[in-house]
Parts: structure tokens; sequence; C-alpha cells
């Protein structure tokens, strides 16, 4: 595994009604739910680190600090972009997560992710 550091990358997603703060419970508005948030950089920290991972390999998260900062319609375009920033122990991957609606930064988290092998994982839940 040659997981870089510090290369940037990024992902778009469409807010839509079911990511709402109203839709979510998490809020009474119309408007990107924190919780929505979150999935969206969890989710983007997941598909970058999963184009180093063997078929055998996924991740999970473990940990997430997030600021939103400023509200989002529904119906705008967000951009997730991010860097690994420390590797720890071979399995355990910190990144810096930032999201932006255009120019305008609406939220920045560190996330942990730690390296699995999915079949063992699942087979200690049974």
């Amino acid at each position: 595994m040659n997981i870089e550091i510090n290369k940037e990358f990024k992902q778009n997603y469409l807010v839509q009604d079911n990511n709402t703060a109203k839709f979510m419970g998490s809020g009474d508005l119309e408007v990107l739910a924190t919780p929505s948030l979150v999935a969206f950089m969890e989710n983007t920290a997941k598909n970058y680190l999963n184009t180093f991972l063997s078929d055998e390999l996924g991740s999970v998260g473990s940990n997430i600090n997030i600021n939103h900062l400023a509200p989002t319609l529904v119906g705008k375009e967000i951009t997730v972009q991010g860097k690994i920033t420390d590797i720890i122990k071979e399995k355990i991957i910190i990144f810096s997560l930032e999201a932006f609606e255009a120019d305008k930064k609406i939220g920045d988290a560190t996330h942990t992710r730690v390296i699995i092998n999915n079949e063992k994982f699942l087979n200690k839940l049974s």
C-alpha cells in the first residue's frame, strides 16, 4: 500500500431534500444538515482511500471533528476537498477536509479512518 500524504482530492455533491436539517430531524430548516455534511465528508475520504486498497480491504470512520460554518440551500452543489495528513501504524489514516459552496467555505473537519479487512471485521460481529 503506497498511500500518498498531502495530495489533494475532491468530490462534488448536490444538496437534496433528504439532506436537509428538517428532513433529518437535526433542525427545523430546509438547509444542509450537519449530519449530511458529515456523511459527504466521510464518503469523500472513504472513496479516496479506497483507491489505495485491495478488494479485501476497506475502512471505517472512527472520529470526525467538524465545524459547520455556513448554511446551504437545497439545489446547491458543494465540493468536499481534502488530503491525508498522517498515517499511524500503516492503518490509521488522518484526513483534513473542507467543504465549499462555490467560493464560500461552509465547513471543515479532521477525520480519522481505520483500514480493516472487510471479512474479518464482519466475522467479529457474528
